[in-house]
């Protein structure tokens, strides 16, 4: 898609040189100011091309950074919740308190 964007443009940038070049009875610096508003033009849209690119470049390593963090998140919870899980006595269910004696039915 940008490489037809590009021929795109390069064949619109050429087009309007060449109308100006076959249009004879434009005085000079007037042919020369649509010469210069053309090359202008290119290099707006080179810019913006370029700028397009770079932002996509740039959210890519974003969202690369995100997917990273958010497996490492994902990580430290499950541990954290492993981490957390009291052990349990003989199937009760509940952990025993320091300094107070079990007592077995």
């Amino acid at each position: 898609m940008a490489d037809e964007t590009n021929l795109q443009l390069e064949s619109a940038h050429s087009t309007l040189l060449n109308i100006i070049e076959k249009s004879g009875n434009l005085h000079k610096d007037l042919k020369k100011d649509f010469v210069d508003l053309v090359s202008t033009l290119k290099y707006i849209f080179v810019n913006l091309k370029n700028s397009a690119r770079e932002q996509m470049t740039k959210m890519s390593i974003l969202e690369d950074e995100v997917k990273k963090a958010k497996a490492e998140l994902q990580e430290h919870r499950t541990v954290n919740l492993s981490a957390r899980e009291p052990s349990t006595r003989e199937g009760s269910g509940k952990t025993p308190v320091a300094g107070v004696k079990q007592v077995q039915p």
